[in-house]
């Protein structure tokens, strides 16, 4: 099945928190073909700056998760690209929802991709996907039901 990950699910699957065993799960069952934006590897490179700044994960196992990350972003992941397009879709979203703009660059990247589910772990994705006509799944919550 094709799907769409943004961020916010996409960083359980490189570092243990909630969700990420479910994440897996879902990866192993359900996932033929994952999109992600290239917004991604900015998201998420900024992501483990904040953990090892916080001192929630280790320098060591931050970048052994960005190694893990990497080898996927070359090999499992097919990304898209922000084009103007998407760049307009992303602002036609941010104006009608209530997203932050880097989310609405996800979203409309998943739109454009046509996917079956988006996953995500944002509580305002999760119900906006829905209401574009997207399946969403959150992993630590599971499909969203809204």
């Amino acid at each position: 099945m094709r799907v769409f990950i943004d961020t916010s699910s996409l960083a359980k699957r490189y570092v243990q928190e909630p969700g990420s065993e479910e994440l897996e799960e879902f990866f192993r069952s359900v996932v033929e073909d994952v999109y992600i934006s290239t917004l991604a590897i900015v998201e998420f490179s900024a992501a483990l700056g904040r953990k090892i700044r916080r001192k929630e994960i280790a320098e060591n196992a931050s970048a052994n998760a960005m190694k893990e990350f990497e080898k996927d972003w070359q090999g499992l992941f097919t990304r898209v690209p922000l084009s103007e397009e998407l760049a307009e879709l992303a602002a036609s979203f941010a104006i009608q929802h209530p997203l932050k703009g880097s989310d609405a660059v996800h979203l409309s990247s998943a739109v454009a991709c046509n996917v079956k589910i988006f996953v995500t772990s944002d509580a305002n994705l999760l119900q906006t996907a829905k209401k574009i006509g997207i399946q969403a799944y959150d992993p630590v919550s599971g499909f969203y039901k809204g």
